[in-house]
């Protein structure tokens, strides 16, 4: 008698409810966005509804705090907001985070819809509708430390004070510079994954897209990020990673250093030891283009580790910071 190879039990009970769950449904395959949960908080824009929070005092000093990605959502930053010295940020900050459209909860758009331009765009709105002629403090990890300098470019008057965590790369000629530069494949080694999530997204199934993006960042090899430590996440944005981190970061050409001699305000970097965008690289290639830089490294952690590992350490150099600001 032949062998009967059985599936395992989770592959079997994933067979035995496809007649019960269509995938292709909003938040059965990841948790759907303001478009199709109207629980949710939304900041409608002139071309884009944006998922938000806000922590804090509305008359207590602004501070917008930046995701990461193009690609993450904000849930991971909530850390930032833990009791560190029995006191919280929002003890004495307004602090408002967002998801970029395209990404975690906000509305999905195609591809020709999520630039920098756009991101750039969302973000002066939002400033707009919660610190309207106000100054504010910009707060941004990896690619959020980005988007805050290229509002400072554009903006520099606007803001008070700034916090760059790790950015990456803040033109296209830094960006040749990085070691990895080219080298980052977010869906694995499989150009294919690439290709047919590229023809998902075409398609307008976002959330299928979502799905395997999300499951290919739970695989990167992550050697050069430091520590481990748990990194919630509540949805990706495979079509942003790919219009922006794949095809306006590592193939486009962009300039957010044109202005920034003329910014004025003591800038604070944080950086890791562990990370390709750690401590050396912003020594060497990014720190000098503001004025009047601060520059504080935190040992043993990576990227990542800087809000999730040790969180105490950096918002205490946030609050110290903020205090002298």
């Amino acid at each position: 008698m032949p062998a009967i190879n059985l599936l395992p039990l989770p592959g079997l009970l994933l067979l035995l409810s496809c007649n019960t769950m269509d995938p292709a449904e909003p938040g059965h395959l990841v948790p759907p966005t303001v478009t199709n949960d109207p629980s949710l908080d939304v900041l409608r824009l002139s071309s884009t509804e944006l998922y938000f929070a806000e922590f804090g005092e509305p008359t207590k000093p602004p501070v917008f705090i930046l995701e990461g990605g193009p690609g993450d959502d904000f849930t991971y930053l909530l850390d930032l907001d833990k009791i560190v010295n029995d006191r919280r940020l929002s003890d004495d900050y307004h602090l408002i985070y967002h998801d970029y459209r395209g990404c975690g909860l906000s509305r999905r758009h195609p591809t020709s819809e999520l630039t920098l331009a756009h991101s750039l765009k969302d973000l002066e709105e939002l400033i707009d509708h919660f610190a309207a002629g106000e100054q504010v403090i910009l707060l941004g990890h990896s690619h959020g430390a980005v988007v805050a300098t290229q509002y400072i470019n554009e903006h520099p008057g606007r803001v008070r004070a700034a916090v760059l965590i790790e950015p990456g790369a803040l033109s296209e000629k830094i960006n040749r510079s990085l070691p990895s530069a080219g080298d980052v494949d977010l869906f694995g080694a499989d150009v294919n994954r690439i290709l047919w999530v590229k023809q998902l997204i075409g398609q307008g199934n976002h959330a299928t897209a979502d799905y395997f993006f999300g499951v290919a960042r739970v695989n990167i090899d992550a050697d050069n990020r430091g520590q481990s430590c748990p990194s919630a996440n509540t949805r990706g944005g495979a079509a942003a990673a790919i219009a922006i981190a794949i095809g306006e970061v590592n193939d486009g050409d962009y300039d957010f250093t044109t202005n920034l001699a003329d910014f004025d305000r003591e800038v604070l970097f944080v950086s890791s030891d562990e990370s390709d965008l750690g401590f050396a690289f912003q020594e060497a290639e990014q720190r000098h283009l503001f004025p009047t830089a601060t520059h504080e490294l935190i040992r043993g952690t990576g990227h990542n580790g800087l809000i999730n590992c040790t969180t105490d350490t950096t918002v205490t150099l946030i609050r110290d910071y903020l205090a002298r600001n």
